[in-house]
């Protein structure tokens, strides 16, 4: 269970928001008890150490879950930030292959070449049935779709790269 937790980036996440409430907590919690304790005390000097004991492992704690709330907070905000990274440069590089230009930046005559509209992981043909009604859709090739990984479509039956051209594909 423990390993698993440290796996999946949500468990992180969810595990550090919680351990940061519960040491927030138990630091108010120690803190309080330190008051009450020194609140028995008739005499100032009796009642120092409750409060710099209690005070100080109370802090420290309050410390520790503010740090793991802080943690917790940066590793969602960065996942988030990586998905987005991710989708922009999946983007980037259908816009630059539908412009015909390669991944080192020369330009090549892409207009010959058979254009699919590429959705999550399956390509489709522009009538699909699938897509209608659906905006924002983007048009590639079909070497850049095997490059993507995408799959073809069962409705339309796109067509597929021939099986020289997939591993080419792959290599590069």
């Amino acid at each position: 269970m423990w390993q698993s937790t440290w796996e999946d980036s949500d468990r992180r996440i969810r595990l550090g928001r919680l351990l940061g409430l519960i040491f927030i907590t138990a630091g108010f919690i120690v803190i309080g008890k330190a008051w009450d304790g020194a609140a028995s005390k008739n005499f100032a000097t009796a009642q120092m150490p409750y409060l710099l004991s209690g005070g100080f492992m109370g802090l420290g704690l309050i410390v520790t879950g503010s740090t793991l709330l802080l943690l917790s907070t940066v590793r969602s905000e960065r996942a988030i930030l990586t998905s987005k990274f991710d989708e922009m440069s999946t983007l980037l590089s259908r816009n630059l292959a539908r412009l015909g230009y390669s991944g080192n930046g020369n330009g090549s005559a892409a207009g010959d070449e058979t254009q699919v509209i590429a959705g999550a992981t399956v390509y489709h043909l522009p009538d699909c049935k699938i897509l209608q009604g659906k905006k924002g859709l983007m048009s590639v090739t079909l070497e850049q779709a095997a490059n993507e990984g995408l799959k073809a479509c069962r409705v339309c039956e796109p067509p597929k790269l021939p099986e020289s051209k997939t591993k080419e594909a792959s290599v590069n």
